[in-house]
């Protein structure tokens, strides 16, 4: 009788053992796709311009992406923002974007052709600046949306970068 417990409170551990791995795997897993400034510090002085890229790496089926980025307009002049060629390269491509005076820009693009989406790693969006002011600020990634080609959410990290004179 004695060894039925054992063997029934030892099975019990090891199921609830069991679970909770699963649980930790499957639910708790963070996400291996990152969308990331590129590089992520940046240094510069008065007058300099410079370009970052908003690059991705790790994603499966990318289809379609909107991001809005941030940053400090007393430090910082937005000049210039071009596609990359992550999504360029695998078909034709809508590419928008609403630049906004007060330090912020909203991006999207997607996919045009009823084709699957990108896979891989690369660059989605090069952004220029130029330098007013002497400071820091943080070259923020927020809102950040991306899709596959069923127009399922694709989950995935956001790493800012930094930028200081």
């Amino acid at each position: 009788m004695k060894n039925k417990i054992i063997i029934g409170i030892s099975c019990a551990i090891i199921l609830i053992l069991v679970i909770t791995s699963a649980y930790i795997i499957f639910y708790l897993k963070k996400p291996t796709t990152t969308l990331y400034i590129d590089p992520q510090t940046i240094k510069g002085t008065m007058g300099q311009v410079f370009m970052v890229n908003i690059s991705l790496s790790e994603v499966a089926d990318l289809y379609g992406w909107q991001i809005k980025l941030e940053w400090n307009p007393q430090i910082l002049e937005l000049i210039n923002v071009t596609e990359g060629n992550f999504l360029k390269r695998h078909g034709q491509t809508y590419f928008g974007q609403k630049i906004n005076e007060t330090g912020y820009l909203i991006l999207d693009c997607t996919l045009i052709d009823n084709l699957p989406g990108a896979s891989g790693s690369g660059t989605l969006a090069m952004v220029q600046f130029y330098v007013k002011e002497s400071g820091n600020c943080i070259l923020q990634l927020s809102n950040t949306t991306l899709v596959n080609s069923s127009e399922q959410t694709i989950q995935h990290m956001a790493k800012n970068g930094q930028f200081s004179t």
